[in-house]
């Protein structure tokens, strides 16, 4: 998207600026209420770069750039009753979570998992801490700096500008090495994403759609910033050769000399599957000389994968 390079570099900055900190002072989760007015100037810059991001990407969705009030009037953009509950509408970016991966950040695991976005639409106590925080420290730095500018805020602040640039980027990756090719941190030396795994699904002649991915107890579509997926062409050509394989095997349960028998002699006969067809009429033993794969293996063979944003739409076409 245009302008998204330009957001990115302030970001790496302002995340390179984080990580020299973590050289003087320990990030761990008993440190997490240190605070400073450097940490506070951080805290704050993240936040000027998350209003400027969110109006972007809300313009981008189509959102109203000229809102007015109830009486018609034009006001002002608000970036985060107007912009950000727009992007949370459409992405569910509340539920995104990321997990801090730095290898100098010493957070113990309850505190390495964060959800910066979540309530970042709301306005005041009920908005979130790092929105909280921004607010004070804007009118009151030298007031607020105690409460306000430490290091949980600035991780949660830092984690939501992370995310939103993820959004704004939009970036599709090709995985030509396979599934494990994703690296979660995703051009960050803090944070790392969640991932959904599309990729393995059940193949059917019939109607194939996101019904047919194989999901984990452990799954958790919401939380994932990113989906690994085939590619819809990829998707596609898997259905047609599944289709072809089946129409093949149609033709020769049909022309089988010893189904034809077994009808014959079983008039009655009423089977609900192929399958069915085959072990009643010429048994188990029998039934790979009738199973063709022979146009799925070569699409199984080379699976083309990509990751892409998630952004709770379909993952896969309605195929029939």
């Amino acid at each position: 998207m245009k302008g998204a390079g330009l957001f990115w570099s302030v970001y790496k900055n302002l995340e390179q600026e984080t990580l020299n900190f973590s050289r003087y002072i320990h990030f761990s989760s008993d440190q997490k209420k240190v605070y400073s007015m450097s940490i506070a100037d951080i805290i704050v810059r993240c936040a000027v770069e998350i209003e400027a991001i969110s109006k972007r990407i809300y313009e981008s969705l189509g959102g109203e750039m000229n809102p007015v009030d109830d009486n018609g009037q034009k006001r002002d953009l608000y970036f985060d009753t107007d912009c950000l509950a727009l992007i949370e509408n459409e992405y569910l970016i509340s539920k995104k979570e990321l997990i801090i991966s730095a290898p100098t950040f010493y957070f113990e695991e309850s505190d390495r998992i964060i959800a910066p976005l979540y309530k970042a639409n709301k306005r005041g106590t009920s908005g979130s801490k790092w929105k909280q925080a921004y607010q004070a420290l804007k009118h009151d730095r030298y007031g607020a700096l105690k409460k306000w500018g430490n290091i949980e805020c600035l991780i949660n602040a830092l984690g939501a500008l992370y995310l939103l640039n993820l959004y704004f980027k939009d970036t599709v990756y090709q995985l030509k090495e396979g599934l494990e090719s994703f690296d979660a941190r995703v051009d960050s030396d803090v944070f790392s994403v969640f991932t959904f795994d599309a990729s393995n699904f059940t193949m059917s002649p019939g109607k194939m759609d996101d019904s047919c991915i194989r999901k984990k107890p452990e799954d958790c579509l919401e939380r994932a910033a990113y989906i690994i997926k085939c590619t819809d062409e990829h998707f596609l050509n898997l259905h047609e050769a599944i289709k072809k394989d089946d129409e093949e095997m149609r033709k020769k349960i049909i022309n089988s000399p010893k189904v034809l028998q077994y009808f014959r002699e079983h008039p009655e006969y009423k089977p609900d599957s192929l399958m069915n067809i085959l072990v009643d009429a010429i048994g188990k033993e029998g039934l790979g000389q009738f199973i063709s794969t022979k146009n799925l293996m070569p699409q199984l063979r080379v699976k083309k994968l990509e990751a892409v944003i998630n952004k709770h739409r379909n993952i896969y076409p309605t195929l029939s």
